[in-house]
């Protein structure tokens, strides 16, 4: 029996889709099964047919579940995404016993795009901070990061000193928000010469692309982050990719 979604400003189909993931993010869905009908899940919601059907198509387009004609939506193989309690690179780095620092590049408000406020499931008029770094570790530069965050949800995230504290320890301990799931898909590139100079490589030089959506327990999304990590580095960071 799906959960009654609860009263908030957002939007039904979000809300519906968001449950869904849910039970799918806590194996209460497991690949290869079968999602309940659009008209189920409308009386199950209380909500119409096409707001079912536009919160499926949306977990089909991110990789969540898959349709065959004729027969349902399933949801699809575990993708490279999800693990409970997940540690932020700064915490990663010190448990390996050494040291993580990050530069600044920018750290400003926005308006996000279209696409980039469907990865942060916000509607328009909402604007987000973008932070932009540069992360090293032992003083040696090894990812470019490009994150993303609601500034509703963090507002005066521009206070404080991202570069001496852990974006999610502010987080937590100033806006009591939780990373506690990702999602991630990777792919290799190869630098080009804005990057190359970010990471102290030759252009050209292989890079791994990391795109993770970061959630609360509640499932909701704070971090949309573009991470690309020096090649030299590849078998490090692969080893700390947030696989499930």
């Amino acid at each position: 029996m799906v959960t009654p979604i609860r009263q908030t400003t957002r939007p039904l189909y979000q809300q519906v889709e968001q449950e869904l993931l849910r039970q799918i993010r806590h194996n209460l869905l497991k690949p290869g099964d079968k999602l309940p009908s659009e008209s189920e899940l409308s009386r199950q919601f209380n909500v119409s047919r096409i707001t079912a059907r536009r919160a499926i198509n949306n977990l089909i387009q991110q990789g969540y579940v898959y349709s065959l004609q004729g027969k349902g939506t399933f949801v699809a193989q575990t993708r490279i995404r999800e693990l409970s309690g997940f540690r932020s690179f700064s915490e990663d780095i010190r448990a390996r016993g050494m040291t993580p620092s990050s530069r600044l590049l920018q750290i400003r408000r926005i308006q996000p795009k279209t696409n980039l406020r469907a990865e942060l499931n916000l509607p328009a008029g909402i604007a987000v901070y973008r932070l932009e770094r540069i992360r090293l570790v032992n003083d040696e530069p090894v990812a470019y990061e490009d994150a993303y965050l609601p500034a509703s949800l963090c507002p005066g995230l521009e206070q404080f000193d991202l570069e001496k504290r852990s974006l999610f320890e502010v987080l937590r301990s100033e806006y009591n928000l939780h990373p506690t799931w990702a999602d991630a898909e990777l792919e290799a590139a190869a630098a080009d010469e804005a990057l190359a100079a970010h990471l102290a490589i030759r252009p050209g030089e292989p890079v791994l692309i990391a795109l993770r959506h970061t959630y609360t327990e509640t499932m909701t999304v704070i971090e949309y982050v573009r991470s690309v990590y020096s090649g030299k580095n590849f078998t490090f960071y692969t080893g700390r990719q947030y696989i499930g």
